[in-house]
């Protein structure tokens, strides 16, 4: 565990430092089972210096998710810009892997649905869970009408397929720490190279 320390530290930058340990205990563990003690204990500073720096568990929580969310929204964004949807895909996965760099457990977080129902936590990751939904549906809508297939049924079955990927590939790389963003995604691109049978 790596501390954070109290003493000549900006407050900005003692907040930076705390968000990165909260996205990890959050991530790995979900709100429901993340006590502020718990960010406290990681960051190696006291219980109040994390509430006086983000006040409740739900405000820390939506600090995390303004922290991680538009990083990875906008790098998924600018990468949908290739003609080929096989390429677009293999872009977008480095794309997400790229993201998640520095808060490797950024998709997670965004993903939880232990947040509390209704709070501006919950509210805000189920706009980014939205939106990467979108990005995906479009993505494979394309793949499909490359393929000049127009069946809705594919088109839902392959939304699925997508997402289970993607989620299955980000829970992989959680348990296989000694993978960097660079390393996972050349692995998923080399795979999905083979699954798809291009060279």
């Amino acid at each position: 565990m790596s501390t954070i320390g109290t003493k000549g530290v900006a407050r900005a930058e003692r907040r930076q430092q705390l968000l990165g340990h909260a996205v990890e205990e959050l991530g790995r563990h979900g709100y429901a089972g993340v006590a502020m003690a718990d960010v406290a204990e990681r960051a190696g500073v006291s219980k109040a210096m994390v509430h006086n720096v983000f006040g409740s568990k739900a405000d820390l929580a939506f600090a995390c998710l303004e922290e991680v969310g538009p990083s990875l929204i906008d790098s998924i964004a600018a990468a949908q810009t290739a003609d080929d949807p096989g390429q677009r895909a293999q872009e977008t996965f480095t794309a997400i892997f790229g993201a998640m760099a520095q808060h490797r457990h950024a998709w997670a977080l965004i993903k939880d649905d232990t947040l509390p129902e209704g709070s501006p936590a919950a509210v805000l990751a189920a706009g980014y869970r939205e939106q990467l939904h979108t990005m995906g549906t479009v993505g494979t809508r394309d793949v499909l009408e490359a393929a000049g297939l127009a069946d809705p049924l594919d088109h839902d079955l392959l939304d699925h397929i997508w997402e289970s990927i993607v989620e299955a590939a980000v829970a992989w790389w959680q348990d296989h720490e000694d993978h960097s963003a660079q390393e996972m995604a050349a692995r998923l691109t080399r795979l999905l190279a083979v699954v798809t049978l291009r060279g």
